[in-house]
């Protein structure tokens, strides 16, 4: 399944609309809202990363393993409530932590919903493009995929954001 998802800050997620908590105050700062992230994602509701570039992303969302690979990836954990996750971007992540009557997902972003049985899943990110080589960047479609898959044990909780330094 292929989406296309808008990124205007350099970050993408997946998350678990049913039961992440958004809402984290009306005047959020930054060090306050990526403890908000490192918190949910501790507890397999969200996975978030930074693309290295902003853009609009060709994002191909796979319901098995494949051999596919890329530039770089990385593995987490995701907890599936409510019957689906959605891939989504920075900006509604803050919007909804900023206002406590905006819920995930937003109207605008239905269609990225991925429908999945509840429970526990690997959920791999691979990213196809090296951020730094414009180049690589026009070459690549998709530009993520995105996997999720059942284990026997699933990875340990992501304690940071991956590829996105400060």
């Amino acid at each position: 399944m292929m989406l296309r998802v808008t990124d205007d800050s350099g970050f993408l997620a997946v998350v678990v609309p049913s039961a992440y908590s958004t809402f984290v105050d009306s005047n959020w700062e930054f060090d306050q809202l990526f403890d908000h992230f490192r918190d949910q994602m501790k507890q397999r509701l969200l996975l978030i990363w930074g693309t290295g570039l902003e853009g609009f992303w060709n994002v191909d969302v796979r319901l098995e393993p494949t051999s596919v690979s890329g530039f770089r990836q990385v593995t987490g954990p995701i907890r599936v409530a409510g019957g689906a996750v959605l891939v989504t971007n920075y900006e509604s992540l803050t919007m909804a932590a900023q206002f406590a009557n905006v819920r995930l997902p937003e109207k605008h972003q239905k269609d990225l919903l991925i429908k999945l049985a509840d429970g526990e899943y690997c959920c791999r990110i691979i990213q196809m493009f090296d951020p730094d080589k414009y180049e690589s960047l026009k070459a690549c479609t998709p530009d993520f995929v995105i996997e999720f898959s059942r284990e026997a044990s699933t990875p340990a909780p992501w304690a940071d954001v991956p590829w996105f330094t400060r």
